[in-house]
């Protein structure tokens, strides 16, 4: 992996990711309006390397390994390309394009959020300065 030590510290960013996210009245918003059950499957650069969101009825939780159900929507790429696409460095719709990003499920509510990328983008960069890897901000 270019960006992180082990799997581990990959998933446990992106869940302090959507966790911050939650806090945001406009991104918490938005989510919910998603209402799916949402894996983000990194397991490619590591075992059990998944983060998944449940967006489902008015309600936001998130964690790590599996789901609790049965995921409207699986999306599996690297933790690295996933580090690129929070930071706001590769776009998800041309990642899909070029298989970048694999998709299982109905992504269209998930791209409706494509607007929000800056500002998650903004927050990603907060969380990684908070929890002291600021050498991963992407310039």
């Amino acid at each position: 992996m270019e960006f992180w030590k082990d799997s581990d510290e990959a998933a446990a960013t992106v869940l302090k990711l959507q966790e911050a996210c939650f806090k945001d009245p406009d991104l918490s918003t938005s989510l919910k309006k998603v209402n799916q059950l949402i894996v983000y499957d990194y397991s490619e650069s590591g075992p059990g390397c998944k983060v998944w969101v449940d967006c489902r009825n008015n309600q936001l939780s998130a964690g790590t390994g599996e789901p609790p159900g049965t995921p409207d929507l699986t999306m599996s790429l690297s933790a690295d390309d996933a580090h690129r696409a929070w930071s706001n460095k590769l776009n998800p719709i041309v990642a899909i394009t070029r298989r970048k990003i694999r998709v299982k499920g109905s992504a269209t509510g998930l791209l409706k959020l494509s607007p929000k990328l800056k500002k998650t983008a903004e927050i990603y960069n907060r969380v990684l300065a908070e929890v002291g890897m600021a050498d991963k901000i992407l310039k």
